[in-house]
């Protein structure tokens, strides 16, 4: 018989059974059907994997529905259902590969199961973990992770923040604003909750690195490194806009670890570009001119050094002199041995459980700052620190 067959097959209500007809047949064509005397086509969805449900759970284990919910809801103990019975119902739901209708949930709870990031980029290593970091958090957690880049824009912004809202999530994570009070106010006024990441002290619960000790700690590695080698020189601060609230943070560490060591600055020191290799990649090459002297630079983020190594590959004997800071890590540093280089190693992941860890709270009686830790260090003094030493060498030459 063809994939096109008059199929006849009637349950005790006297209409068409649905289930039959998904059986046989050729996935996506059309099917010849009979309800009541007429006949009609209707096309056949493909095939797939059927859902396992709830009461599939029930009928399997022998457990009433309710008991199944409770346990697959994670409220076993709430309702003293016996640790035997959890295990059974959890471990059906693994080998049925059982997943939670989360539309289904929703509706029960009035929650959407939803949860919102906007981050500005994800050419940069830390905002790229920030994501996948809350994806999996979000997805452990049995909500739909959505994220959304908006490229330091504060339009793009307010924009996300307004999709996420009409979709009602239960928590919008901000990471990065530019326009943090005005989100704020829409999410204040829709009444969701609001988590901000890397980001001034503001009303609003905010999980961060201390950036501004952070780059005093880092521009006084810098200064230390230039004086040991001899290294004389105008010391440079690369990156970032001038109304960008983490780039003010970061420059008042880099400010403060002059004025401690004696050295003025001026306006002419911040060399305001964008957070991408090109304009970096140009300002660098406009830093770097010919009779420049120049005796260090902080890089304000990753992307700025992907715009350093593109210039140190057209200019490696001009650059090599001068010291370098960067404001965040890749593991990819280790290999700039021949540069004079400094950096900060945030925690993109331990930043976003501990953010995603407020979702829990309902306290908001106080503004939450919490400080995430983090690392100053030289990769290529990591890098020697972590070689072997060589055969019959003493121990004391390791690192050196």
């Amino acid at each position: 018989m063809g994939p096109e067959h008059a199929l006849r097959g009637r349950h005790p209500a006297g209409t068409l059974a649905p289930y039959p007809l998904a059986r046989g047949g050729l996935p996506g064509r059309r099917t010849r059907v009979e309800v009541g005397g007429l006949k009609r086509t209707r096309a056949r969805p493909a095939e797939g994997p059927r859902r396992t449900s709830l009461k599939e759970i029930a009928r399997i284990t022998g457990f009433s529905v309710t008991t199944v919910s409770m346990v697959l809801n994670g409220r076993a103990e709430e309702f003293a259902i016996s640790g035997d019975t959890r295990d059974l119902v959890l471990a059906a739901a693994r080998e049925h590969n059982y997943q939670p209708n989360l539309h289904a949930r929703s509706l029960r709870s009035r929650t959407t199961n939803l949860v919102g990031l906007m981050v500005p980029t994800l050419n940069n290593r830390f905002f790229a973990e920030l994501v996948e970091t809350f994806e999996t958090l979000a997805r452990t957690d049995g909500k739909l992770a959505l994220f959304t880049v908006t490229h330091y824009d504060r339009a793009e912004e307010l924009h996300a923040a307004s999709f996420f809202l009409s979709q009602n999530v239960d928590c919008v994570f901000t990471a990065n604003p530019v326009a943090l009070g005005e989100v704020s106010a829409l999410c204040a006024r829709a009444q969701t909750r609001q988590v901000v990441l890397d980001a001034p002290e503001s009303d609003r619960p905010t999980v961060t690195t201390d950036n501004a000790t952070a780059a005093l700690e880092l521009t006084r590695r810098l200064l230390g490194s230039m004086e040991a080698e001899g290294r004389t020189g105008p010391v440079y601060y690369v990156g970032g806009m001038a109304d960008h609230e983490i780039t003010r943070l970061r420059l008042a560490g880099f400010r403060a670890a002059l004025r401690e060591r004696g050295l003025r600055y001026s306006d002419a020191l911040f060399v305001e570009t964008r957070f991408d290799e090109g304009a970096a990649y140009q300002a660098i090459r406009t830093l770097f001119r010919p009779g420049a002297r120049i005796g260090g630079v902080f890089l304000n983020s990753l992307p700025l050094l992907d715009g350093l190594t593109r210039f140190v590959a057209e200019e490696p004997e001009l650059c090599r002199p001068v010291h370098y800071a960067v404001f965040d890590y890749h593991p990819m540093m280790r290999l700039l041995g021949d540069l004079h280089l400094w950096v900060v190693k945030q925690d993109a992941e331990r930043m976003m459980r501990m953010a995603y860890e407020l979702l829990a709270q309902r306290d908001e009686a106080e503004p939450i700052l919490r400080l995430v830790p983090y690392e100053v260090f030289s990769p290529a003094v990591q890098v020697a620190a972590a070689r072997p030493a060589r055969p019959g060498a003493s121990p004391g030459a390791r690192g050196r």
